[in-house]
């Protein structure tokens, strides 16, 4: 890894996609105005207010954003997370809950890149499973390409349940009830 990204132990697992990164580097610039506002005007340093992300970065990594030098290099380190993390693009057929993307992202931080980013989409007709975009890889991990790829199965198994069906004679109904004369 780079050197600015070695001190760093790495992202939050609430901080998923590059829209996150580009959230935290806004509100980095934002403490760093007011921090600098506050120098200015002679005022003792105080942090303002920061986001779940922010905190959760902040905590992770031990860092304390009053001091200059450990705000720059934040700042470089989620211009090198920005730039070079590995990003996915993940489409389920409905929307996942927000525990599970947190256990999908811990996955991909633990066995591909720990800096690894995802974008999530939603396309209903895959019905069950995902499909996973690289830069350069596609992934299909659907249920309707199973079914496609496994189709003669599932007729054989449609017709031999058929058959069973329409050899099997009816059994006649039953009276639950009986009028008493």
């Amino acid at each position: 890894m780079a050197p600015e990204v070695e001190r760093f132990v790495g992202l939050p697992l609430i901080v998923v996609t590059p829209v996150d990164v580009g959230r935290l580097v806004r509100e980095l610039e934002t403490i760093d105005n007011a921090l600098l506002q506050q120098e200015l005007q002679k005022q003792e340093a105080k942090l303002p207010k920061t986001t779940r992300f922010m905190d959760e970065l902040i905590d992770l990594n031990k860092l304390n954003l009053l001091d200059k030098a450990e705000r720059l290099r934040l700042k470089q380190f989620l211009a090198v997370v920005k730039q070079r993390a590995p990003l996915l693009h993940v489409s389920f057929g409905a929307d996942p809950s927000s525990i599970f993307v947190e256990k999908v992202v811990d996955w991909l931080r633990e066995n591909i890149h720990p800096l690894t980013l995802m974008t999530i989409g939603l396309q209903p007709t895959i019905g069950a499973g995902c499909l996973i975009r690289t830069t350069n890889k596609y992934f299909d991990f659907s249920l309707s390409k199973h079914l496609g790829e496994n189709r003669e199965l599932l007729m054989k198994a449609l017709r031999e349940s058929i058959a069973t069906t329409a050899t099997t004679p009816p059994q006649p109904a039953t009276q639950t009830a009986e009028v008493a004369a």
